[in-house]
């Protein structure tokens, strides 16, 4: 039985910037459904469990920070690798995360590290 591509969930609200995100994943075969907002981020895991969630911290409704905390502390979503994509200084410990990348930040380079951090089940 052939394998499930792997599902990229990209937590984004610059809809260009998410854009592009998605075409690099494609590029490299990867699915990806997007969310604007951190409640949607949320409500979208729950409906589609992802491969991997590529997250920015500022969020217009429920920010960042708050989903990381509430997929951390949920022992359904605890082992989702999530890598964080973000424009501010997350000087507080990200533990959730399995990176942190800073904005401005290359499509090619964001796709090559998530490809790096999908579990092995998902290639």
């Amino acid at each position: 039985m052939p394998q499930a591509r792997p599902r990229v969930l990209v937590v984004e609200d610059d809809a260009q910037l998410a854009h592009l995100y998605c075409t690099a994943l494609a590029l490299r075969g990867i699915a990806c459904s997007r969310a604007a907002d951190g409640v949607a981020a949320l409500r979208s895991i729950e409906e589609h469990r992802p491969s991997l969630i590529l997250l920015d911290l500022m969020l217009p409704v429920m920010n960042g920070f708050t989903v990381l905390r509430e997929l951390g502390e949920n022992p359904l979503t605890s082992d989702i690798p999530i890598i964080v994509v973000t424009g501010v200084d997350p000087k507080p410990d990200l533990p959730h995360a399995v990176t942190v990348l800073c904005k401005p930040c290359d499509p090619d380079r964001v796709a090559d590290i998530v490809s790096d951090h999908l579990p092995a089940k998902a290639h």
